[in-house]
């Protein structure tokens, strides 16, 4: 399972808040996703932050939300955009690693990274603490944009990795939202 993943490159962050992407992924399909859950909304983690696409929408929302990015580029545009949204419950985490957190986590947000990850497994158990986590991925299949195919997950893949239950999932038309508990 080690091999080079395709990396998203920073120089493209423009993309990450752009009307394409809107479109093709918009940000209130996966807030309404995780509302539709119910959870308690004290605590939410976002891994593979980007540019704040959701982490934005989430602060509005979640009491506290914790931003992980591993691309230090990326969270400088992160912290620009929490600071200019006037956003005070916003941390950033600037980590290749699952973070060291001894709190409760109401949800854990997986959005469009799970692919990139050397070992996704490892990230899936340190977020199977949360109440949900909740994956939001590319679909398997062509497209004229996105990662490559052969490294995108599957509904299946991501619930063989995660040991998880899935209590939900959604179409979209390129990705899909999944939820998963605790077995």
């Amino acid at each position: 399972m080690k091999h080079n993943k395709h990396k998203f490159n920073p120089k493209n962050a423009h993309i990450l808040d752009s009307e394409w992407r809107r479109k093709i992924f918009p940000p209130e399909k996966v807030i309404d996703f995780i509302e539709s859950l119910r959870p308690k909304k004290n605590v939410v983690f976002d891994i593979g932050a980007g540019s704040g696409y959701l982490t934005i929408p989430l602060a509005r929302i979640f009491k506290k939300v914790y931003a992980v990015e591993i691309n230090e580029e990326m969270a400088r545009i992160l912290r620009k955009r929490v600071e200019e949204e006037g956003l005070l419950n916003v941390g950033i985490i600037l980590s290749d690693s699952p973070p060291d957190v001894d709190f409760k986590i109401d949800v854990v947000l997986f959005s469009n990274v799970l692919h990139e990850m050397e070992s996704p497994e490892e990230y899936l158990e340190w977020a199977s603490r949360a109440d949900y986590v909740v994956v939001a991925e590319w679909k398997k299949e062509e497209m004229e944009f996105g990662p490559p195919v052969e490294e995108r997950l599957n509904l299946e893949e991501v619930e063989k990795l995660s040991k998880l239950k899935l209590v939900k999932s959604e179409e979209l038309r390129f990705h899909y939202l999944a939820a998963f508990k605790k077995g």
